[in-house]
């Protein structure tokens, strides 16, 4: 196996055109693979909507708070 600078070196000698399409492949690979492993990490939400209601009547919206914030601030 190469060293790796050799082959860093090997492209640094490249002409400019041949330079920029490695780089191309180098990067679209490199994104290959993340959003491969982002896709397999992903997870989709369950569509239990009695969980989903709970949720929400638990959580009061942000606005809900700000604005009580608000009120008890004037007072």
């Amino acid at each position: 196996m190469r060293n790796p600078l050799e082959v860093i070196e090997d492209i640094q000698q490249k002409p400019e055109g041949a330079r920029r399409s490695i780089a191309v492949v180098a990067i679209l690979s490199i994104m290959a693979v993340i959003v491969g492993i982002w896709l397999t990490t992903f997870s989709i939400p369950s569509t239990d909507f009695n969980l989903a209601e709970a949720t929400q009547t638990e959580t009061p919206s942000p606005f809900s708070l700000l604005w009580n914030f608000v009120k008890e601030s004037v007072k």
